[in-house]
C-alpha cells in the first residue's frame, strides 16, 4: 500500500463524511492520526479524545470461511456476538483501500483479567466464563473441515522454539517433547474456525451486564483444532496459584473464587456443541501448557523485562511441572513404560540409589541404540576404512544425522551433572548410561558425550568467563564444532605435568605459546574450531604445580603446525585421530586464558578424574558387547556335532570373563558413588578412580582378547567389533596416565591408610615379623 498516494485521498474522504465527523465531535482527521497496520486495518487516532478512535477494515475477518463481502463479514460478527455492532460508515468504493471498507468506532465496554474479575459478584464471575464458552461454541460451529490434525508439526514447532530460546536445561520440557510425539492421538478432528487468542483480556463485555459485546483482536482468526483452543482457554485450571508468580493459576482455588469448575465448563461446551465427549482434551492441555512454558523461556531469552526474569523462570518451572504432572496422571506415573522394564532388569539396577529419571534415560538410549545406531554402524565403518582422501577428516554423515536426531529427542549432553547445562545426573547414574552407550563405538559421540569435548565442556563450565562461555562453550554444548586438548609431550614423562617443556610467555596484551604437543586428538577433524592447551607461564621450583596455565586457542591458525599423524595399531581413528602438533609462537589474547594463571594443574585434575572413570566405563560397554558377540557365536557354531556353547572349555572361559566383567563393573560403580559422596578432591575419590583406571582397561583388554580367540580368525578383521574393542582397551592402558602410574598411586594411598589401621596395635594381629 502506497501511503504517499492514498493517505491524502483517504483523509479527504473521511473528513467529508458527516457520520464520521459527528462521531469525532467535528475533529478532522489529520495525517499523523492515520496508521496502516500489517493486518490490513487502518487506525484513525484522535488527539482530543482517545475514545473516539476509528478502525477501518477492508478485508473480511472471516475470509477463510470464503466470505468476501464486508457486509456479510459484519453480519457474521453480529451473529457470533449476538449483538448489533455500531458501524459508523460503509464505503463501497474500492479506489481508496483497494476494496470497499467499513468504519467502526471504539467499543465501550469492560475488559477483565484474573485480578479485576475478583471485584465482581460471584454470580457475575461465573457468567463471564460461561459467556466466553458459549461464544467459543458459536465460533467452533463454523468452518468445519474434517482432517487429521497435524500434532507432529505443532510439537516440532515447540521443540524449535525451546531450543532457539534455551537458557538452561528444562528437564520437564524435554520430557514433554519426548513423550508427546510418542503418544499422538490417532483420530480425525473436525477442524473449525478458531479465535486463536482466548486470553480473558481479549474479550470486551457490556458496561452494565455480563454480555460479550466484542473481541479486541479479530485478526488472529483461523481454521484450526477447536479442542486445542478450548484447552487453551481452560489451561489456567491446571496451573497452581502462587502469589506474585502465577496469580492467574486456578488449580484448586476456582471454587474459592466462585468460578465454574473445569468439568462444568466442559459439560457446557459439550451440550452447546452437541458432543458426547471431548477426546484427548488432556493431551491438548499438555500441549498448551508446554507452549506457555516455552513462551516464558522466550521472555527470559529475549529480555523483554529483565527485572522479571526470575519470575518468568518460576512461572516456566511451575507450568512445565503442571504439564508433566498431567502426563504422570495419564500414565499411572510411568510415562515411558519403564517400571516393568526396570523390574525385569532387577539384576542391573539392584539396590543402587538411581533415580527414575536416570532409568528413563537409560531405556530411551537403549531403544535409540537398538533402532537407530546398531543398524548403521557397519556403513560408517565402511566409510572410515575406505580411506577416501577427500572425506577422510570430515564428519561421518550417518553419525551427524543421528546426532541431530538424538539432540531433538533430548538425549544430549547426558554426562553434565550441572542442571543448568545438562541433565543433572550424578556420576553413578551416568555410569549406567555410559556403559550402555559404550556398547557402540560411536555411541558417546552420537549423544555428545565424547572426549575431548566432554572434558573441555567441563573445564569451560568450571572456569570460563561469560565471554568464553558464549564463544566457546555454547557451540560445544550444541554440537556445532569439535575441539582438541593438548597436554602430553613426546620427550617428557607427561604423567608429571611439572616436566612440560611448552612455554607460554606474556607479550603485550596477550601471550605467545611455543612448544610441541603430541597424542592430540580432534585437531585434524575439519569441524575443529578451537582447543585447550596447557603450558608453563612461570617457573617456580618451590611450587612446581602452580607453573602451568591453560589457554583457549582458535583453529585453524598459521602458526599451529600439524607435524606427525599417529596411528594406533595401524588405525588412524579418523575423523578424530591422534597427531603431534607444533605451536610455533602462537599468539593468543589475554581474554583466552582459561581460569587463573597457575591453576592449570588443579583444573586438569578435575577434568581428568571424571574422564578416567568415563573412559573405563566406556570400555566396559565394549567388553560387554564383545562377550555378547561370542555368546551368540557359541549358540550357532557347531564343532564335532555339538554347539560351541556346550563345550566345557568354552563355558569355563565365559564364566571367568563374566567374573572379570562383574568385578570391573562393581569397581566402577563404587568409584562413582565415592566420587558423588566425597567429591573430586577427596583422597578416597582419587584412590578409587585410580583403582578403576589401573584395573579395568587391563581386564577389558583380557576379555576382548579372549573373545577374539574364542570367536576365531574372523574376529581380527573389520567385520566385527572385536578388534576395535581390543584396540580401544589396549590404548587406554596408556592414555590419561599409564596403568603403572595409577598402581603406584593406589599403593601410596594404601600405605598411607595402613599407618592409621588401629588393628596394627592388637596383640597377635601381625605376629612376629
Amino acid at each position: 500500500m502506497s501511503l504517499q498516494v492514498q493517505t491524502p485521498e483517504l483523509i479527504s474522504y473521511l473528513n467529508n463524511q458527516s457520520s464520521i465527523l459527528n462521531y469525532r465531535q467535528n475533529e478532522l482527521v489529520k495525517t499523523e492520526h492515520v496508521t496502516f497496520l500489517p493486518t490490513g486495518e487502518v487506525l484513525i487516532g484522535s488527539s482530543n479524545n482517545p475514545q473516539k478512535q476509528l478502525t477501518l477494515r477492508s478485508s473480511p475477518i472471516f475470509g477463510k470461511l470464503g466470505i468476501s463481502s464486508i457486509q456479510d463479514d459484519l453480519r457474521l460478527q453480529n451473529e457470533l456476538l449476538k449483538h448489533q455492532q455500531e458501524v459508523i460508515h460503509i464505503c463501497e468504493d474500492s479506489k481508496l483501500l483497494g476494496s470497499g471498507f467499513y468504519v467502526k468506532g471504539h467499543t465501550n465496554g469492560r475488559i477483565f483479567n484474573q485480578l479485576t474479575i475478583q471485584s465482581l459478584a460471584i454470580n457475575e464471575r461465573r457468567l463471564i466464563f460461561k459467556e466466553i464458552v458459549s461464544f467459543l461454541c458459536r465460533v467452533h460451529n463454523l468452518g468445519h473441515n474434517q482432517s487429521v490434525f497435524n500434532y507432529q508439526a505443532i510439537i516440532e514447532s515447540s521443540r524449535i522454539q525451546y531450543k532457539t530460546h534455551e537458557t538452561r536445561i528444562q528437564t520437564n520440557i524435554e520430557d514433554l517433547l519426548y513423550w508427546l510425539p510418542m503418544n499422538i492421538p490417532e483420530l480425525t478432528i473436525q477442524e473449525s474456525l478458531c479465535l486463536s487468542n482466548v486470553e480473558l483480556n481479549n474479550f470486551i463485555f457490556d458496561q452494565q451486564e455480563i454480555k460479550l459485546v466484542n473481541v479486541q483482536q479479530w485478526n488472529s482468526v483461523t481454521i484450526g483444532n477447536p479442542f486445542l483452543e478450548l484447552a487453551r482457554f481452560l489451561s489456567n485450571y491446571d496451573i497452581p496459584y502462587e502469589k506474585n508468580v502465577t496469580n492467574y493459576g486456578l488449580q484448586k482455588i476456582d471454587h474459592l473464587l466462585g468460578l465454574p469448575s473445569k468439568a462444568e465448563l466442559i459439560n457446557q461446551y459439550c451440550i452447546e456443541r452437541k458432543l458426547d465427549t471431548i477426546k484427548y482434551l488432556n493431551y491438548n492441555t499438555i500441549i498448551v501448557l508446554l507452549q506457555k512454558a516455552i513462551f516464558k523461556q522466550q521472555c527470559i531469552k529475549t529480555k523483554v523485562d529483565p527485572e522479571r526474569s526470575n519470575v518468568f523462570q518460576q512461572e516456566l518451572e511451575i507450568i512445565s511441572r503442571s504439564a508433566w504432572n498431567m502426563v504422570l496422571e495419564l500414565t499411572n506415573d510411568d510415562p515411558f513404560q519403564i517400571k516393568l522394564r526396570a523390574e525385569t532388569d532387577q539384576l542391573l539396577w539392584a539396590k543402587y540409589p538411581v533415580s527414575q529419571r536416570c532409568k528413563s534415560y537409560y531405556y530411551r538410549v537403549r531403544d535409540f541404540l537398538r533402532d537407530e545406531v546398531f543398524p548403521m554402524e557397519q556403513s560408517q565403518f565402511d566409510i572410515i576404512y575406505s580411506f577416501n582422501k577427500d572425506n577422510h577428516w570430515k564428519g561421518l554423515p550417518g553419525i551427524e544425522h543421528l546426532q541431530r536426531k538424538a539432540k531433538s529427542m533430548g538425549l544430549w549432553n547426558l554426562f553434565i551433572g550441572d542442571p543448568v547445562y545438562g541433565k543433572g545426573l550424578n556420576n553413578l547414574e551416568y555410569t549406567f548410561l555410559s556403559e550402555l552407550m559404550g556398547t557402540s563405538f560411536f555411541g558417546h559421540e552420537i549423544f555428545n558425550c565424547y572426549a575431548p569435548e566432554t572434558g573441555n565442556i567441563k573445564l569451560l563450565i568450571m572456569a570460563a568467563t561469560d565471554y568464553q562461555k558464549e564463544k566457546y562453550l555454547k557451540p560445544l554444548l550444541e554440537g556445532e564444532c569439535k575441539t582438541f586438548f593438548a597436554m602430553s609431550e613426546r620427550n617428557v614423562a607427561s604423567s608429571d605435568p611439572t616436566n612440560f617443556e611448552t612455554i607460554i610467555t606474556k607479550q603485550g596484551d596477550g601471550y605467545v605459546i611455543k612448544g610441541s604437543k603430541w597424542m592430540v586428538s580432534g585437531i585434524q577433524d575439519e569441524r575443529c574450531k578451537f582447543g585447550i592447551i596447557m603450558g608453563k607461564t612461570t617457573v617456580n621450583p618451590k611450587s612446581p604445580f602452580t607453573e602451568q596455565t591453560m589457554f583457549l586457542v582458535d583453529t585453524p591458525h598459521p602458526n599451529i603446525k600439524l607435524k606427525h599423524p599417529l596411528a594406533v595399531f595401524g588405525y588412524d581413528e579418523a575423523p578424530h585421530g591422534l597427531i603431534e602438533v607444533e605451536f610455533d609462537n602462537v599468539y593468543v589474547p589475554k581474554e583466552n586464558m582459561l581460569g587463573k594463571e597457575g591453576t592449570a594443574f588443579s583444573m586438569s585434575q578435575g577434568r581428568l578424574l571424571g574422564g578416567r572413570l568415563h573412559h573405563s566405563v566406556r570400555l566396559l560397554g565394549l567388553a560387554r558387547r564383545a562377550m555378547d558377540v561370542v555368546l551368540e557365536r557359541g549358540q550357532r557354531r557347531i564343532h564335532r556335532g555339538k554347539k560351541q556353547k556346550e563345550d566345557s572349555a568354552f563355558q569355563e572361559k565365559i564364566g571367568r570373563m563374566e567374573c572379570d566383567y562383574q568385578i570391573c563393573k562393581t569397581m566402577i560403580l563404587n568409584a562413582a558413588m565415592v566420587l558423588d559422596s566425597l567429591g573430586g578432591r577427596h583422597m578416597q575419590s582419587l584412590k578409587t578412580v585410580s583403582e578403576t583406571k589401573a584395573f579395568v582397561p587391563y581386564k577389558c583388554q583380557c576379555i576382548a582378547d579372549e573373545c577374539i580367540q574364542l570367536f576365531g580368525a574372523q574376529a581380527i578383521t573389520t567385520d566385527y567389533i572385536l578388534q576395535i574393542a581390543f584396540q580401544a582397551c589396549r590404548g587406554l592402558r596408556l592414555m590419561d596416565g599409564p596403568c603403572e602410574l595409577h598402581k603406584k598411586q593406589v599403593a601410596r594411598f594404601t600405605q598411607g591408610s595402613h599407618m592409621f589401621n588401629e588393628l596394627l596395635n592388637a596383640d597377635g594381629y601381625i605376629g612376629n615379623i
